[in-house]
């Protein structure tokens, strides 16, 4: 009898583990990535990025969705939630139906010229890296002639960039991602997408 009771209980102490773990009193740690995506113009050399949340007007008058943005409203950190970066991402985009050596080139070049800079009001600089780091290009050279041919990279194209350290984004804090072309950008990559994301893990009250 006495083991009929234990394997019952046993039964009934499985079944309760299998309902706990996604509700919690206090709150969520979760695995996130916050994005914002800017659009190339070669005229606009300076970039603030997480500066416009979704729902909100860009500089264009265009209306940020989630396509572009995962920013909610222009107030940093939302309360509530901290969210540690222990990574930056990223994507590049082409909108050209048919990419060129030209195009490449001008790719190549203007992630040789450009920096990304992650800022925090009242602070130093919390990171300042060249876009080619990040998109991990060791090595990029022109095979013949870049109008004939397209260019050679070696590298792994990752466009994942771990951090030694997190930066820590507490609730409230205003931040920006500053990116910079110290060269203008070709014109053949206007219309382009760039996009950067922030992705680590996001602490949130229930």
């Amino acid at each position: 009898m006495d083991r009929q009771v234990d394997l019952r209980q046993g039964y009934i102490n499985a079944l309760n583990s299998l309902q706990t773990g996604t509700y919690k009193g206090s709150g969520d740690v979760i695995d996130y990535s916050l994005y914002d995506r800017i659009d190339m113009l070669s005229t606009t050399l300076q970039h603030h990025l997480f500066q416009i949340g979704v729902g909100q007007n860009d500089p264009a008058g265009v209306v940020k969705t989630l396509a572009d943005t995962n920013v909610q409203g222009s107030q940093g950190i939302p309360v509530g939630q901290k969210l540690y970066v222990n990574a930056i991402k990223v994507m590049y985009s082409s909108t050209t139906a048919a990419v060129t050596a030209a195009i490449l080139n001008a790719f190549q070049e203007m992630v040789e010229q450009t920096t990304l800079t992650v800022r925090i009001t009242g602070k130093d600089n919390y990171g300042q890296w060249k876009l080619g780091e990040m998109f991990g290009v060791p090595l990029q050279m022109a095979l013949i002639d870049a109008t004939t041919a397209s260019p050679a990279s070696l590298g792994r194209f990752l466009g994942i960039y771990p951090l030694n350290l997190p930066i820590v984004l507490a609730q409230q804090v205003q931040f920006e991602v500053f990116l910079e072309h110290h060269v203008a950008p070709s014109d053949v990559l206007d219309g382009d997408w760039l996009t950067v994301s922030l992705s680590g893990i996001l602490e949130r009250l229930s």
